[in-house]
């Protein structure tokens, strides 16, 4: 157990690390192909792609602001968007992640004991399959060869498996008895992570064919 949380951390760090790369990669695009003086009309070009690129996703408004606050590097380039938009799916699997475990330190019933450990298994292994999903991406640069599409292919399974297990988790409260109340953050943090991947999945189907 202990050499898996070991391998886990370092899995990790590497993450960490090779996100950052892509980010300071970005940046450095940004920089280098934009003058420094961004017009009103650019900002306006680059929210209007944003807004029709997250009107065919299954949660648009969700979308546009999730997003909205990064169309300067995403400008008009769809695989940065999809990078970013697995970036924030990512973060909010993490932050679902930390609510369970904090409920789980409050005084609960048996059956929410129960439902919050379930919950917190599926969202771990969500965790897991978003890290290796945006691990993937460093490398892939949208051409069409044989190894991306076999590397897109491997991303929407990991991601099709963190929608499932947001519904696996939810699903219990039909079976299970459970406050309102732990229900509510529940549902909230889960059904962020849900959204936030299912738009980025649709991101990625495009890209991927």
């Amino acid at each position: 157990r202990k050499q898996q949380k070991k391998m886990a951390f370092q899995w990790h760090n590497l993450f960490k690390i090779t996100f950052t790369l892509l980010f300071i990669s970005t940046l450095i695009q940004s920089t280098t192909s934009t003058p420094n003086t961004t017009t009103n009309s650019t900002s306006t070009t680059y929210k209007k792609f944003l807004k029709n690129q997250c009107n065919s996703t299954t949660y648009p408004n969700v979308c546009y602001k999730s997003l909205s606050p990064y169309t300067s590097k995403i400008k008009t380039n769809t695989l940065t968007l999809t990078k970013i938009a697995i970036y924030l799916a990512l973060k909010s699997s993490r932050s679902a992640s930390m609510t369970l475990k904090n409920l789980s330190s409050k005084k609960l019933t048996h059956a929410e004991t129960l439902v919050i450990a379930d919950c917190s298994e599926n969202v771990d292994d969500s965790v897991d399959s978003l890290e290796q999903s945006a691990d993937g991406l460093v490398h892939l640069n949208g051409t069409r060869t044989n190894d991306e599409k076999f590397q897109w292919d491997t991303i929407k399974t990991w991601m099709s498996s963190v929608i499932t297990n947001a519904g696996t988790c939810t699903d219990e409260f039909d079976e299970m008895e459970v406050r309102s109340s732990v229900q509510k953050k529940i549902k909230t943090s889960v059904g962020n992570l849900a959204s936030l991947t299912s738009n980025a999945l649709a991101f990625v189907n495009r890209l991927s064919y």
